[in-house]
């Protein structure tokens, strides 16, 4: 399936001040999530940014934060899963949107069980390996293989932004690719 501007929501997890350094390449998630919101956002894209336990470990990442601008509602959460978290899913039922694609951390806990449990509610899910990741590389390995067993397309961030324009006729292409794309 491609991922397609109207039918998408752009769900960011857990890429906080205390866990996302810990991560393995923690700057390739900042950044790739961070193009990832301000694509988003200038395209129209609805994007939902959930907090595991914030007050342990801290606020989103402050590129993020700049990216989603200050108008932009964080979603606290105990659970694992977001799609066990009553608000988030409220915020995902409520935008209308199919197609859920998913970055954030850790890849094989928070991101995987997200993208399952979606999956298993009838979303359609891509998850961003570039802007996703764990604190060991084979426990996101491990991940990738999991969620494409599970029907879950792994993407990259290119990928999405890509097939969220469609077409270097978009008037927004130079803008977006200026930016966003490497």
């Amino acid at each position: 399936m491609l991922m397609k501007r109207p039918d998408s929501l752009l769900l960011i997890i857990d890429v906080q001040e205390r866990l996302a350094p810990a991560m393995d390449s923690p700057r390739e998630v900042i950044t790739g999530c961070s193009r990832l919101i301000g694509t988003a956002r200038e395209l129209g894209v609805p994007f939902v940014i959930a907090e595991q336990n914030p007050s342990a470990l801290g606020a989103t990442m402050v590129d993020l934060r700049q990216a989603a601008g200050e108008e932009t509602v964080y979603y606290s959460k105990m659970e694992f899963s977001c799609a066990a978290n009553p608000e988030i899913m409220a915020a995902i039922k409520n935008s209308g949107k199919k197609q859920i694609i998913i970055a954030g951390v850790e890849a094989h806990i928070c991101v995987l069980q997200t993208a399952l449990e979606l999956r298993g509610q009838g979303y359609e899910v891509s998850v961003v390996s570039d802007a996703s990741s764990s604190r060991q590389p084979l426990q996101t390995v491990i991940a990738w293989q999991r969620l494409s067993r599970g029907g879950i397309d792994v993407v990259s961030s290119e990928m999405v932004l890509y097939e969220w324009l469609q077409t270097a006729a978009d008037p927004q292409y130079k803008s977006i690719s200026k930016k966003y794309i490497v």
